[in-house]
């Protein structure tokens, strides 16, 4: 408290208030605005280890690092809801669960799979289920798989999966339901699981949690601390602690562990800073590549508004004529980025082909200019992401040159798409919330080899703004924020990240603690005393990121002054000056923004 450091005895707002305006400076200070976006920075709430974990599906056992209770996708029951989920990592992750068995018995399972758009499996990637017998050794007495999923399966469709009945083998003590996802060489999505059953004869469903609903317990538990998310081998601790009596303890039974909190929302301009402190143990520390530290995560703003299109171009148009397609709409609220796009929408009786030229976007602030870059398709040599500033989807849009008579910007080239497939190629502009948009394409068919059952034209999606890359931990990022094998033991060590968002950006910030074992087998870390502030969108200390600067501030500015001493815990949104005190200066820089009692 400022009062027990300063005097010894209590000191009334008013008396600090009176102290703090007669205060005198020879130099001018830059002060900077300072709103704390990080919540229980201290790791003292919460209950630690044993708490339920969202990740963790109740009477499951998972294996491999990237599988987890998620609610990106849901069947049962209808709405809301969880499903089971396994990523790329290790060849062969996934989860299960043994049912009671006898020899005889005659067993069935169900389940539904899953793969989203957004993140289709891919490579050679395969997922589904496995009916397995085991003795009462734990011996394998027969495994009967079925691998439903991969990267041929249609995305956003459940898919029923069954396998059996088959008839338990001699010995057989525990039928076993497996959810697996293997790889043998290069894959990426994820895949999901829900609605799992096992049945004995035609008796009831004996799989307890099929539908994922349930929570388990666990050590990766992203409310055994709160506010703060986890994974792997993390758990509350109080073995050392920086500020208060606990920290966060990584271990290395997995790649990488790790805690993380989704900090505030950012866009472009916005200056973040994050510091935090991190202690390598003596008794375990880290040895060979092992890095840990602290990473900025970057992640899409919340749910994007509907994409709209004018498909108007189909095979009732003329042949042989350049006809335009184009649609006028209104930026959405919070979006900056609109997504042009040039779309080909194919099936599997389609035949001919489109090209596409003279693509245009007009915002409604800067009339009669088209913010496309090589918009007539004229440079890049074409082919996948060939076309100069186009990003091309799927795999049947190309540059074609003199292939196609006079197009409208009197150039040689188009991009032309065909296939059975959806197609196309994009490219982004920036926008402003409430201004109108034009896009519009011209599109055309030869003769030679006319459109039959597809359309085309043009699409436009929204964003948020760009996801900058993430800030990871290394000798590469801006400012101190790793620790490595070679670091000092026993002793807290200050690591900072001090961010600017790029031009163009707008996303969820998010601050992680994280530990990469590279490979070694031994060795902990703990990171305690953790802060973020963005230094930009509040005039004054906000201390609990609450936009109001009042009495509940105040008490935090009076446990973080320190006058001439060491800045300590939650310092940083009070250090106007940047000078790593708390002290009057930074007092009189609060006080001016003070709104009131506490609200």
């Amino acid at each position: 408290m400022i009062a027990e450091q300063k005097e010894g005895t209590h000191m009334t707002f008013r008396r600090i208030a009176a102290i703090g305006m007669i205060a005198l400076f020879s130099a001018p200070v830059i002060l900077l605005a300072r709103q704390s976006i990080l919540l229980n920075g201290s790791l003292e709430f919460g209950p630690g280890p044993q708490s339920l974990d969202p990740h963790v599906p109740d009477g499951w056992t998972r294996f491999g690092p990237t599988a987890e209770r998620s609610n990106e996708a849901n069947l049962v029951p209808p709405g809301a809801g969880h499903a089971f989920k396994a990523f790329s990592s290790d060849p062969q992750v996934g989860a299960y669960q043994n049912i009671a068995a006898a020899p005889g018995n005659v067993v069935s399972i169900t389940c539904s799979m899953y793969t989203r758009s957004g993140d289709k499996l891919g490579g050679d990637a395969q997922a589904g289920i496995a009916l397995e017998f085991y003795r009462a050794n734990g011996s394998l007495a027969g495994s009967h798989p079925v691998f439903a999923l991969n990267a041929g399966s249609p995305a956003d469709t459940w898919i029923p999966v069954s396998v059996g009945p088959f008839t338990a083998p001699a010995e057989t003590a525990t039928a076993r339901f497996v959810c697996v996802w293997i790889w043998f060489g290069t894959a990426s999505g994820s895949a999901f699981w829900d609605d799992c059953r096992l049945t004995i004869g035609t008796g009831p469903n004996l799989i307890y949690n099929g539908d994922f609903e349930i929570a388990g317990l666990g050590v990766q538990n992203p409310y055994g601390i709160e506010n703060w998310g986890g994974f792997n081998d993390q758990e509350k601790s109080s073995d050392v602690a920086k500020d208060g009596t606990s920290s966060v303890m990584l271990g290395v039974d997995a790649d990488y562990s790790g805690i993380y909190q989704h900090m505030a929302t950012l866009s472009a301009g916005d200056h973040v800073y994050t510091k935090g402190w991190a202690w390598i143990p003596t008794s375990d520390p880290l040895v060979g590549g092992t890095q840990a530290g602290l990473k900025l995560e970057f992640h899409p703003n919340g749910t994007q508004p509907p994409p709209e299109e004018n498909l108007a171009f189909t095979a009732a148009n003329d042949p042989n004529i350049w006809t335009p397609v184009s649609l006028t709409t209104t930026v959405p609220a919070d979006i900056t980025i609109a997504r042009i796009t040039c779309i080909f929408a194919g099936s599997a009786t389609t035949t001919g082909q489109v090209n596409f030229d003279s693509a245009w976007a007009e915002r409604g602030s800067q009339p009669g200019v088209n913010k496309l870059l090589n918009s007539s398709f004229e440079s890049g040599p074409g082919g996948e992401n060939g076309l100069d500033n186009w990003d091309e989807f799927g795999v049947q849009t190309r540059k074609r040159c003199f292939e196609v008579g006079v197009t409208p910007y009197q150039g040689n080239c188009t991009a032309r798409s065909n296939g059975t497939e959806i197609t196309g190629i994009y490219q982004e502009v920036a926008v402003t919330p409430g201004e109108s948009l034009l896009a519009s394409v011209y599109a055309y068919t030869p003769g030679s080899n006319p459109l039959t059952n597809a359309v085309a034209g043009i699409k436009v999606e929204w964003r948020f703004g760009s996801v900058p890359t993430n800030v990871d931990i290394g000798p590469n990022g801006p400012g101190t924020n790793y620790v490595t094998a070679s670091s000092a033991r026993n002793t807290w060590l200050p690591l900072y990240i001090d961010y600017t968002m790029p031009a163009g950006s707008n996303a969820i910030v998010q601050y992680t603690c994280l530990m990469a074992r590279n490979g070694e087998v031994t060795g902990r870390v703990y990171f305690d005393a953790c802060e973020g502030v963005v230094l930009n969108k509040f005039n004054g200390s906000d201390a609990d990121g609450d936009n109001d600067e009042d009495l509940l501030d105040f008490a935090q500015l009076q446990r973080a002054f320190t006058g001439t001493g060491a800045l300590i815990w939650n310092g940083i949104v009070f250090d106007s000056d940047n000078n790593q005190l708390v002290n009057m200066i930074d007092y009189n820089y609060f006080a001016a923004w003070m709104t009131g009692p506490a609200q």
